[in-house]
């Protein structure tokens, strides 16, 4: 086979099925594998990708394709296991493999095998080679060594590169830019969207294995998370109060413990870590002005509303059990798309508190940035020029607004409506928070699509815990 049929197969297809099993699972076996490549090739699959000498004879057997064979082998004095030597790469040629996958990565190959030499083994079978690289520098060698394709499999399971949920897009767009040798994306792939933007941005082809041909795989995606055992904390941090509540694990509101906003962050921890030890619950969620990191509980970006604000980390470092935190409109929102009533639809959030928050939820993802930002739609201009928080949030309102104050709040809103409707599109706009629900707001919330939160004033607790209790995966 040269590079130009290659190529020319994954014109006809641009999906390669990865036929491998988790070691042990009851689809670890030739026939079985066999049985999974035959479905994916009824689909119009061109080219298999397959792991180990039994497996390839077996499939082979049953079907004529083309397959990028490896062999997964540990060494004692190497991290590599992918096709990592001579060895491995001579039995791959001698079973007939059309394309051989070979890690590519910088590390260290066991007995000090080097990339090249496997390369110039396998050409001078006539066989390709696929490298699996894990960073663009990675890609750079692994091209000057002599590789035939350049494949993303490694991104996200080495040292060099950070783990992360999703496949690497950004390495991809990278390698794509910065190189001429034809290039596939391989790497958590699970979504049809995820695969047409890997096309879109330059590969070749994408190799998905566990969400094709891996039950094993599949199922822990699917599986909801575990809920903590026992009772949960809630901790809802505002401009005016810090509350604290427990949650038992089916979502059932136990307890509240309030008091006014602490200044200090320490402060504020220390109080959230007493009422953990005086309630026993097993972990926290936390609801908090803010822009919060999910990955370190880390504020980093605060309105002088909480003052000494950014810096502080909700973990289980510092709160003494499992944590996650999230900014309150995000945790509100996502409070609301697990009721019953609004789970599966489009469901945005208006938190009208002390400041305005925001938050919207479709098809059960969280619509937020990677570290957590939220929608700013607190910081948009509103009708006069003031800011949609500058008009409605409770902060800039007298505890018992004038008829003025009123008419622009009562303006902003009805706008704030609209922006909603027109940048998400929802088939629900929750309103919650002391203003959003106040004696003067309410009347204004029984339009179609607009309602009042169900879990009225505890929307924020409520939210919180289900940050612990139904995990976002976005």
């Amino acid at each position: 086979m040269t590079s130009a049929d290659f190529l020319h197969l994954l014109d006809q297809c641009p999906l390669i099925a990865s036929v491998q099993a988790t070691d042990g699972s009851a689809t670890d076996d030739p026939q079985t594998l066999s049985q999974l490549a035959q479905a994916s090739a009824a689909q119009g699959v061109k080219i298999l990708r397959l792991q180990g000498i039994e497996n390839i004879k077996a499939i082979r057997a049953d079907l004529d394709l083309p397959i990028i064979g490896l062999i997964k082998k540990t060494y004692s004095d190497s991290s590599v296991y992918i096709t990592p030597t001579s060895a491995e790469v001579t039995a791959l040629t001698d079973v007939g493999c059309e394309i051989i996958a070979i890690d590519g990565t910088s590390r260290p190959r066991p007995g000090g095998e080097k990339l090249s030499d496997l390369i110039a083994l396998a050409h001078q079978h006539g066989v390709l080679v696929l490298a699996d690289i894990d960073t663009l520098e990675s890609a750079q060698q692994a091209i000057m060594a002599g590789a035939d394709f350049i494949s993303t499999t490694l991104s996200g399971y080495t040292s060099e590169s950070p783990s992360m949920t999703g496949p690497d897009l950004e390495l991809l767009r990278k390698v794509v830019q910065a190189v001429d040798v034809p290039m596939l994306a391989e790497g958590r792939f699970a979504e049809p969207w995820e695969v047409q933007a890997a096309i879109c941005i330059g590969a070749k082809a994408v190799v998905m294995g566990g969400a094709l041909n891996d039950p094993v795989k599949t199922t822990r995606r699917f599986t909801p998370s575990q809920r903590p055992s026992g009772k949960v904390g809630a901790v809802d941090i505002g401009g005016t109060w810090m509350r604290f509540a427990t949650f038992s694990s089916d979502w059932k509101l136990e307890s509240i413990e309030r008091m006014p906003l602490l200044e200090g962050r320490q402060e504020r921890i220390d109080w959230v870590r007493r009422m953990v030890a005086e309630t026993g619950v097993s972990a926290v969620g936390v609801s908090t002005g803010g822009i919060v990191d999910p990955k370190t509980g880390e504020v980093w970006e605060a309105k002088a509303l909480i003052p000494d604000h950014i810096g502080t980390v909700f973990s289980e470092d510092t709160i003494g059990v499992p944590t996650r935190a999230l900014n309150d409109g995000l945790a509100t929102s996502w409070g609301h798309a697990c009721l019953p009533q609004y789970a599966g639809k489009r469901v945005a959030t208006l938190a009208l508190g002390t400041g305005v928050g925001c938050g919207f939820v479709a098809e059960g993802n969280l619509m937020m940035g990677p570290r957590g930002e939220y929608p700013r739609l607190n910081d948009l201009p509103a009708p006069g020029g003031a800011t949609f928080e500058q008009l409605m949030g409770g902060a800039a309102l007298s505890p018992t607004p004038a008829p003025e104050q009123i008419k622009s709040a009562l303006t902003a809103f009805f706008q704030a409506g609209i922006t909603l409707q027109e940048m998400y599109f929802p088939d629900q706009i929750v309103v919650c928070g002391a203003v959003g629900l106040s004696d003067w707001m309410s009347p204004y919330l029984q339009s179609p699509g607009l309602s009042g939160s169900p879990l009225g004033f505890d929307a924020g607790l409520y939210g919180a815990a289900a940050l612990v209790l139904f995990p976002p995966t976005a």
